[in-house]
């Protein structure tokens, strides 16, 4: 199937992102792995799961953090059936990435920034050489149609590592940035089938101004968005009701400026009042 084809096709789930998904699918034609680096709720999984479902290719995912181990990423021997068969490919369990270069699948890496980097030597190999060698086992060598995407969080948030020169080496990357406006309002009405036009351009208005006001260090995501309409689809739309619904969604995706002296419910509060048309005590 051609890139345009493609295209159209991810189209219906995913809002904007032409040009970054062109670049993907030629990069997937071409076997060079892929790097996306953005925010939490800028669409990095969404967009991997959604090539992979469009592709028909099998989807297997890691996720990154201190405790990843090179064992979970590639697979292990089972004691027990190494003790029946012995070292073999029957007492082998395939981890995400071994499964991935057989099936020729996606083997998505989330958050690879998060991982050790003595984990992430054992991932080198399956990207460059397209083939990978575990003890005691003949070597495993990828299908045409296996390919590599990992996500990466912007280096100043807590618990992230430096990775290897390599990697960046042997990807392209893609950036992802949040969607705000006109995009983000037809991303909430995909995502929740609502159609309340005037309710999701003021939730809509609302996340975007949590990324900029002066309140917040960080400011929440589409993904909030979604969360809030979802929530507010079948309630009545009471000032207590949205107020009660806002603090649920986003006092845990919002983080205040150490200077700020007021509590998180009280600036999503003050910012929720003119958008929400919430009355104050002083009306």
């Amino acid at each position: 199937m051609d890139v345009v084809s493609l295209l159209k096709l991810c189209k219906k789930n995913l809002i904007g992102l032409d040009s970054e998904i062109s670049l993907i699918i030629s990069a997937i034609d071409n076997q060079i792995p892929v790097m996306i680096e953005g925010d939490s709720g800028t669409g990095k999984t969404e967009l991997a799961k959604t090539l992979a479902s469009v592709l028909l290719r099998p989807f297997y995912r890691v996720d990154g953090d201190e405790n990843l181990t090179i064992n979970k990423i590639r697979g292990w021997f089972d004691p027990p059936l190494v003790m029946k068969l012995g070292f073999s490919k029957q007492s082998f369990v395939a981890g995400p990435l071994v499964r991935a270069m057989q099936e020729g699948g996606l083997f998505f890496f989330n958050e690879v920034n998060r991982a050790p980097s003595e984990s992430l030597n054992g991932v080198l190999a399956a990207m460059d050489e397209r083939k990978i060698d575990i003890p005691q086992m003949d070597r495993i060598e990828a299908t045409n149609t296996f390919y590599s995407i990992f996500t990466l969080n912007p280096q100043e948030y807590v618990g992230t590592n430096p990775l290897p020169e390599a990697f960046f080496d042997r990807c392209i990357l893609i950036k992802l940035s949040h969607k705000s406006g006109q995009e983000a309002e037809q991303i909430v009405q995909l995502r929740t089938n609502y159609n309340n036009n005037d309710l999701i351009s003021k939730i809509v208005k609302f996340t975007d101004e949590t990324r900029i006001s002066k309140y917040f260090e960080r400011g929440a995501s589409v993904r909030a968005a979604i969360q809030l309409t979802q929530l507010l689809k079948s309630q009545i739309l009471s000032p207590e009701n949205v107020l009660s619904a806002i603090f649920a969604v986003y006092s845990g995706k919002v983080k205040l400026h150490p200077d700020i002296a007021k509590s998180v419910n009280e600036c999503l509060k003050e910012l929720a009042e003119p958008i929400f048309l919430i009355p104050t005590k002083n009306s």
